[in-house]
């Protein structure tokens, strides 16, 4: 079975890249509370250079979480026609579990960031309400071409997407809350995909499910373990 993990678009190696990468690195440490003085500290870019290319931290973060919203929307786009196969379902988990990894804590600390500006909480309003739809999208191509035993209308199926955004959203936390932040891994993240995935158990048919499920089983045993 096939798991083409997207690569991130990062690890570029132009000063503006640079800062991106720093900051993405930093929150995923210590949270929303840094500034370019960290970022500065981080890379050895002077504070000058930093504001050649942003005009503040909140500029920074805006990219980011604009950078986020492009990732992830990609690797939830639909086949053009036609049902997603299990296979298919597996990539969106792993290529998920990828971008929630790499932006784990640009994501679960959304609330304090987006209170940096009117931009950033727009953002990141944009990036809940798209993801959700994203996710709509899928659960409505699998319960149509894949049905389970237990029928799923429009509204189980709104509820449903935006759970699944909820868990996805907020496990990287959960995860720390757990084990410690030196613990959290590319595995528990993972992991809290899976668990995403045995929500839909009712509602899919039981072969499609299980390829799924053991297809994500394979995925997690293959990870590597902590990442810095």
């Amino acid at each position: 079975m096939s798991q083409a993990i997207t690569k991130p678009r990062g690890q570029r190696s132009g000063n503006r890249e640079r800062i991106i990468e720093a900051a993405i690195e930093l929150i995923n440490l210590h949270g929303a509370n840094i500034g370019t003085a960290q970022i500065a500290e981080h890379t050895g870019i002077s504070p000058g250079n930093i504001y050649y290319y942003f005009n503040n931290f909140s500029e920074i973060a805006l990219e980011i979480v604009n950078q986020l919203r492009s990732e992830l929307l990609d690797i939830l786009a639909l086949p053009a026609f036609g049902p997603v196969m299990p296979a298919q379902a597996v990539n969106y988990y792993c290529n998920g579990g990828a971008i929630l990894w790499r932006y784990r804590f640009v994501i679960s600390a959304g609330h304090e960031l987006a209170h940096r500006s009117p931009e950033l909480e727009n953002s990141f309003r944009e990036l809940t309400n798209e993801g959700i739809e994203a996710i709509r999208r899928l659960l409505d191509n699998l319960f149509e071409h894949n049905p389970g035993p237990v029928r799923v209308d429009r509204e189980s199926c709104d509820y449903l997407a935006e759970s699944m955004w909820v868990l996805w959203s907020a496990w990287p936390r959960h995860a720390e809350i757990r084990s410690s932040p030196d613990q959290t891994s590319p595995q528990e993240i993972a992991r809290g995909l899976q668990k995403g995935a045995f929500m839909l158990a009712p509602y899919i048919d039981e072969s499609f499910y299980r390829q799924v499920d053991e297809g994500l089983a394979k995925y997690i045993s293959n990870l590597d373990g902590p990442s810095p």
